[in-house]
């Protein structure tokens, strides 16, 4: 594995996990809690990271016929609250479970998959010499010498379209085709994998990021709210997902496209090729602020349990889809 310059957060934000910290917490949970927590990789970074994936279940060894829910975290490099979103809503499932009537249910009715950290090398390059570097994408080099694709502007659906460059230097790089990382192609093919004879088992997935308070929805790659590839009634179950998640967390909702154009997403290749109901949340602060993406320990706390009850909800549609 290419390693780089050891790395640790500034002062003021060590609550935050780096990969290795997350490893060994990921570990010592399925380690403690072996009957409702699985870890694996799902496959490495370009730098040779593993990419790991916590199920959460109350029988964890058994594919069982029950609805999935699939949450990831940390697609940006330095979006590191939505690392920590995504490993406090698996704290939230494994140490309520039994003791929690809520957090019990969810666990014994759904799978649910858990990806915190999808690009490790840009994460740790970002806080290289304890200091921030504003680092979106991963690490992979680029045939004009510089480096990094932007991973969610790299996937195979409506690749190449507006909101993403060609620009290898540029921080919406999409990537000199579709799936050139090996982030987004670990990533579909993990998807891919949960599909079986009768459908896909991933019901809902939700990817999170940061900053802007948004609850975002299918399509980004187009603003039109009435988009060809958009099957009849999806797009209101799909607003009323995001209203639902927006209502208990104060963020806004609505279509991505709506806000700005994205083309190559992880949410609209989801959706358009496995039917799954997408959403993508953007954590606060708001646009406004300057550097947003860092949030300050004290501040992340609050935002993290700011999103408990919109998470667990989001979990709890899985059974009420038709």
């Amino acid at each position: 594995m290419v390693r780089a310059a050891p790395a640790d957060f500034p002062d003021g934000f060590r609550a935050h996990h780096t990969y290795a910290e997350l490893r060994a917490e990921l570990e010592d949970l399925a380690a403690a809690h072996p009957s409702i927590v699985s870890l694996r990789s799902i496959g490495r970074s370009f730098e040779g990271r593993k990419l790991l994936a916590v199920k959460i279940s109350d029988s964890v060894v058994v594919d069982q016929n029950e609805r999935e829910v699939y949450v990831d975290g940390g697609i940006h490099g330095h979006e590191h609250a939505s690392t920590e979103q995504a490993l406090e809503l698996i704290h939230w499932l494994v140490d309520g479970y039994g003791t929690d009537e809520r957090t019990t249910a969810i666990v014994d009715s759904t799978e649910i998959w858990v990806l915190p950290m999808v690009n490790p090398d840009g994460a740790m390059y970002d806080i290289s010499g304890a200091e921030f570097h504003h680092w979106r994408k991963n690490r992979k080099p680029n045939s004009d010498g510089s480096v990094g694709t932007d991973i969610n502007r790299n996937f195979g659906y409506r690749w190449g379209g507006a909101g993403s460059s060609a620009t290898p230097t540029d921080g919406f790089y999409r990537g000199a085709k579709a799936w050139s990382t090996p982030e987004a192609r670990r990533m579909r093919d993990f998807v891919r994998s949960r599909r079986t004879g009768s459908g896909q088992q991933i019901q809902l997935a939700l990817t999170i990021h940061s900053q802007g308070e948004f609850v975002m929805f299918p399509f980004g790659w187009t603003s039109n709210p009435e988009a060809d590839a958009m099957r009849p009634g999806d797009r209101a179950l799909l607003a009323e997902l995001a209203d639902g998640v927006a209502t208990r967390n104060g963020y806004r909702a609505l279509q991505a496209g709506q806000l700005y154009r994205s083309s190559g997403t992880f949410m609209d290749w989801a959706y358009a090729k496995q039917h799954i109901y997408t959403l993508t949340l953007e954590m606060a602060p708001p646009v406004s602020v300057e550097n947003g993406w860092y949030l300050p320990d004290d501040q992340l706390a609050i935002e993290l349990e700011r999103n408990r009850d919109a998470l667990l909800w989001f979990l709890e549609q899985a059974q009420a889809l038709d």
